[in-house]
This record gives structure tokens, C-alpha cells and sequence, in this order.
């Protein structure tokens, strides 16, 4: 990663370029407004510790560690001491930081321009364990650096679904012709979920957007045709147990609804292939309906699902 500082306007702007996709990285950016924040950058400059925090999708933190960073420190104190604070117009300031972050992208290095710190290059991440307690008062851990990444996002989506049904999500639900998805039961018919990930960990190097992206477009194709067969399954009448034996009762009269988890939405490659007319096949063939979520979208859909549920007088969350 990359850490860097610039004046514009008299504002001092701060912007952070993660290289996680070759020659082409983003770059996060800010214009500092508040003393606290330049407290931090006087700290920075007189070489205090610098901790990173990671956050999983959930807003939860997952893993934490001590950067080195790498670069002259002088010019920070004076760029800090002279920064202007209070409010900023971001729309406004936007048009002349445009070509500043792009002057940045591309490296291009000149007199009075960007204060760069080269940072990161820690591999000892320390993890941190955060346990959840669903509905159904089953607990489970999230833990970033599990090597079973699948395992990792499934827990996430028992986690969010679970508070939409009293009697909580079944994970893992077993049919008779073979193993069936993550499903929550609920009175006005059934919700499927089958999850996919990109096994980033289990890769020797990471890959580049665009081979990621292929890779996932391929998992979600198959992952709607694990739910077709899931649908026949449930219509059939084949019975459904929980993972321990424990037969479950399923609603079967209702239209599905069957969902594809996946990693980021960002990373779909061909997005019109899954619009109106692949929902429409779906839905004659199965009589459900077709979601492609990735986990930030599922929170979204049950935060909303309680929100109209709290503030109707018919609605509830399922």
C-alpha cells in the first residue's frame, strides 16, 4: 500500500492507493477537516506506531497489525502545521483533486506534488475472533483467515438471515438425493441460498480482477443450476433434515426464493446476463424467483425487511 499527503486549496489531503490488482490499484481519499485527524498525521510524522485495522464486509473488525512505513518524514510536519481546517465543499474541491489522484496513479513525481510513504509488507496478521449468536441461540466464529473461505461467508449470511425467523436458519440442510443448501423456512414460502467464493487463500498468487472475475462468473452459473435442482427437490416432496438427522419442517406450497451469495457484486463480469430475461427463465422453469446478492446487499435486504416490518402494521420480516 501506499500513504499519501498533499496540499490543494490549503486543505491537506490524505490518500490511501491499496495495489491489489497489478499496475492497477484504488485509491481511497480524503481531505482532512478535523485537529484529531491532524494529531494523527503529527504522530505519524514524529514515527508512533501506525496500526491498520481490517473490517470484513459486516462492518466487523477482523484482523489488525503494525506497518512499517518507508519514506522521509520531514515535509509531513510542515504540510500538517499549514493545512486549513473545518467543513470542505467535496463536490467542489473534487474537479481540482481529479487530476492530483491521477498524477498519483500513474507516478508521476513533481516538485511540490505528492508526499508518498511506501507501507505495509506484513504477512503476521493478527486475527481476531468474533463470535455470533443467532436466533436460534447456535453460536458460531467468524474468522477471516479460516482456510475455508466458504465457511467464512456462509456464517456471515446465517448470521444476517437468522433474525427473520423466529425459529432461525438451517445451515447446511440435508435431502435425500444429495446435499441441499443453506434454507430459511418461513410462512409465505421458502429462501434458498447457495454460497460461492473466490478460495483467494488457497491460491499460491493472488489473481488479477479479470481472471477473478471470470472464475466467479463460472460460479454463479453453477450455483443457479445447484438451485434449480434444489427447487425440484423441494417439490417433489423429498424430505429435508437438518445435518444432525432431524427432520425440518419446509413450506413447499409458495414461490422460492433463490438466492446466489458471492464475494462482491463488483466482480460480476457480464452483469446483462443475469437481467430480466435470465430471471424470467428462471422463473418459468422453477417458479421462484433469482437474487444475486453479495453480502453487503444481503444486509441491506434484512436490514430493510425489519425496517417495513417495524414500520407497518401488516408486514412482518419474512
Amino acid at each position: 500500500m501506499q500513504l499519501a499527503f498533499t496540499v490543494c486549496d490549503g486543505r491537506l489531503l490524505c490518500a490511501l492507493k491499496v495495489c491489489d490488482d497489478g499496475e492497477d490499484g484504488s485509491i481511497l481519499w480524503s481531505v482532512v477537516e478535523h485537529e484529531e485527524e491532524l494529531n494523527g498525521i503529527r504522530s505519524l510524522a514524529r514515527r508512533e506506531p501506525l496500526v491498520a485495522f481490517l473490517f470484513n464486509e459486516l462492518a466487523v473488525n477482523v484482523s489488525w497489525n503494525d506497518l512499517y512505513t518507508i519514506g522521509a518524514l520531514d515535509r509531513l510536519s510542515t504540510m500538517a502545521d499549514s493545512a486549513a481546517l473545518g467543513q470542505v465543499n467535496h463536490s467542489a474541491i473534487k474537479v481540482k483533486v481529479s487530476p492530483l489522484l491521477d498524477r498519483f496513479h500513474r507516478h508521476v513525481q513533481d516538485d511540490g506534488g505528492w508526499w508518498v510513504l511506501e507501507m505495509g509488507g506484513r504477512s503476521d496478521w493478527k486475527t481476531v475472533h468474533n463470535h455470533f449468536i443467532t436466533s436460534g441461540a447456535s453460536s458460531g466464529l467468524i474468522d477471516l483467515f479460516d482456510s475455508d473461505e466458504g465457511k467464512h461467508q456462509e456464517q456471515l449470511g446465517v448470521w444476517l438471515t437468522g433474525n427473520l425467523q423466529p425459529l432461525g436458519v438451517q445451515h447446511s440442510p440435508q435431502v435425500s438425493k444429495g446435499t441441499g443448501t443453506r434454507e430459511l423456512t418461513n410462512e409465505f414460502g421458502s429462501v434458498l441460498i447457495e454460497s460461492k467464493t473466490l478460495s483467494v487463500l488457497a491460491r499460491k498468487q493472488l489473481p488479477e480482477r479479470a481472471k477473478l472475475k471470470r472464475n466467479l462468473s463460472a460460479h454463479i452459473s453453477k450455483a443457479f443450476a445447484q438451485l434449480r435442482g434444489a427447487i425440484r427437490a423441494l417439490k417433489s416432496g423429498a424430505p429435508v433434515t437438518s445435518t444432525k438427522g432431524n427432520k425440518l419442517l419446509v413450506e413447499r406450497e409458495y414461490s422460492v426464493h433463490a438466492i446466489v451469495l458471492i464475494p462482491d457484486l463488483e466482480l460480476v463480469n457480464d452483469r446483462s446476463a443475469y437481467g430480466i430475461k435470465f430471471i424470467q427463465d428462471f422463473m418459468s422453469a422453477t417458479g421462484g424467483f433469482a437474487h444475486l446478492l453479495d453480502v453487503a446487499e444481503l444486509l441491506r435486504s434484512v436490514q430493510a425487511a425489519e425496517i417495513i416490518a417495524m414500520r407497518g402494521k401488516t408486514a412482518t420480516p419474512r
